[in-house]
């Protein structure tokens, strides 16, 4: 994820220690569950212009920016959180299922793996890394097969993988390639965690006054 940190670079922060406290962006919520998604964004930014350390507000504002398919703010919200508060996993998987959504595979393993790192017990990172190298491997068989690897071996073990990765439905005249990608690039939108950061001591939140720490929404609890 070197790549994209220095794209989009925030200015340095350390997470700091605080009581975990509620939500406050709960108004924001039935933006979101009406899919409003300019009215949420608009909520949120007045939300962060007052309360900056709001990690919640950050939180769901790449997710809404995300909907609006505005992937490359996305991204760099997800990235600001992510140097911010490196131990929080779901920023880092929204940014995976962003980045494999435009087949940036290897910055998306990148920020699985810093995910599964940060919290060996996020199982939604383990799923989506499980998806991504299926697709790898995938891409590297189609890879030796453009090279010249004609072997039988190799053109099972792809055909295989492209059932695993794409179920058959597309019209029998589409290219074999196609709905394998789009499928793949779907479902990783679709990872997207949950609008809400989990409540946990694991992870530091502050309010109003204080410091505090979703390609694909955070699980709510």
């Amino acid at each position: 994820m070197g790549v994209a940190l220095t794209l989009f670079a925030a200015p340095a922060a350390h997470a700091q220690k605080a009581p975990a406290v509620a939500d406050g962006t709960p108004e924001v919520d039935a933006s979101i569950a009406g899919k409003q998604w300019k009215q949420a964004l608009a909520q949120l930014d007045a939300r962060i212009a007052s309360n900056p350390h709001d990690v919640q507000a950050q939180f769901k504002r790449g997710t809404v920016l995300a909907r609006l398919n505005r992937d490359d703010d996305a991204i760099q919200q997800f990235v600001a959180i992510t140097q911010a508060y490196p131990e929080l996993p779901e920023p880092y998987n929204n940014l995976a299922a962003l980045y494999a959504k435009h087949g940036r595979y290897d910055e998306a393993r990148t920020a699985l793996v810093t995910a599964t790192q940060s919290n060996p017990g996020y199982s939604l990172a383990y799923e989506n890394l499980g998806d991504l190298y299926l697709r790898l491997a995938a891409e590297s068989y189609k890879r030796a097969q453009s090279l010249g690897r004609t072997s039988g071996a190799t053109a099972q073990r792809l055909a295989d993988l492209q059932k695993i990765v794409s179920p058959s439905k597309a019209a029998p005249n589409a290219r074999a390639t196609t709905p394998a990608t789009r499928d793949y690039t779907d479902r990783a939108a679709a990872n997207v965690s949950t609008t809400t950061l989990p409540m946990s001591p694991t992870f530091q939140f502050s309010g109003p006054s204080g410091a505090l720490a979703a390609p694909y929404v955070a699980p709510s609890q």
